[in-house]
């Protein structure tokens, strides 16, 4: 796969003030579209790594439109390694990581695609949801092209 089947998408937030904290650059087919929600992120600490600034502890949601259906992407961050080691092996960046599938939601019951992978380099476990009526496991294939630091 080259990079012209593929976008990435960097899931950032930040000011002018204090700068660019990133969760994570996530690579996905082509055609996606990230739409950003202003507002909707909290970053509590964060680390350097080869000049830029990772969220080591945070979360933020968005949404994402792919084709003609939405789903919410939501990226939590949690210092040190706590990976659940939970569900089937995938590639994430430079790491191993696990996804599985699991149901949620107390009223009305939606699926969601959970990938998990730790990165040494900045000492942070990744957790990415993609939530909604059937995530689109093509995604999957993805994720070895995404970045982590």
């Amino acid at each position: 796969m080259s990079t012209e089947d593929y976008s990435w998408h960097a899931i950032a937030v930040g000011n002018s003030l204090l700068g660019v904290y990133n969760f994570l650059v996530l690579a996905a087919p082509p055609h996606w579209k990230v739409i950003v929600m202003p507002m909707a992120s909290d970053v509590f600490s964060y680390v350097s790594k080869d000049g830029a600034k990772w969220v080591r502890d945070g979360e933020v949601k968005h949404f994402v439109k792919a084709g003609s259906k939405f789903y919410e992407l939501e990226i939590k961050v949690k210092p040190g390694n706590k990976l659940e080691q939970e569900g089937e092996p995938i590639d994430f960046g430079e790491h191993r990581g696990f996804y599985r599938l699991k149901r949620e939601g107390l009223i009305k019951k939606s699926e969601t695609l959970v990938v998990e992978a730790y990165c040494p380099e900045t000492d942070r476990t990744i957790t990415v949801k993609l939530k909604g009526d059937a995530p689109p496991l093509e995604i999957l294939k993805y994720f070895k092209f995404s970045r982590c630091h």
